[in-house]
């Protein structure tokens, strides 16, 4: 049986959303409030809500880089969305899926950059005051 989108729908499906749009300005705050938010009367939401929730749940994990429970997260939305034959939600979760590892890789090999070949002292120092600034 069909039903109609409710309001907690639509609210559940904003916040969503406003959770997406926080992890992709890289504000982890932001993303961590409104996955908390979005999480009200969830077990009455839709399964696309529930599917779209995990899958931007572990988009926005993977982007502050916590790969593994991205990968978890996804796989949820998956196996919703297949439960639920929510065919575009499957493809589209699956090629998300299939290059969570390339992003991982890469990310990997930025963190592990060497230092450029001619540093100055200028450049030296004001990496090492940033790095205290950091810590």
């Amino acid at each position: 049986m069909a039903r109609r989108a409710t309001l907690p729908d639509i609210l559940a499906n904003a916040k969503i959303e406003l959770m997406n749009c926080a992890s992709f300005r890289r504000d982890r705050v932001g993303f961590e409030r409104w996955r908390e938010r979005a999480l009200d009367h969830f077990e009455d939401a839709l399964p696309n809500i529930r599917a779209d929730f995990h899958l931007k749940v572990g988009i926005g994990l993977a982007r502050f880089g916590n790969y593994v429970k991205a990968e978890a997260q996804i796989q949820q939305a998956l196996e919703i969305a297949s439960a639920h034959e929510l065919h575009e939600f499957v493809f589209r979760i699956e090629r998300i899926k299939s290059g969570l590892r390339e992003c991982e890789a890469l990310a990997n090999v930025e963190s592990t950059a060497t230092e450029p070949a001619q540093w100055t002292e200028q450049l030296r120092e004001v990496s090492a005051s940033l790095a205290a600034l950091s810590a």
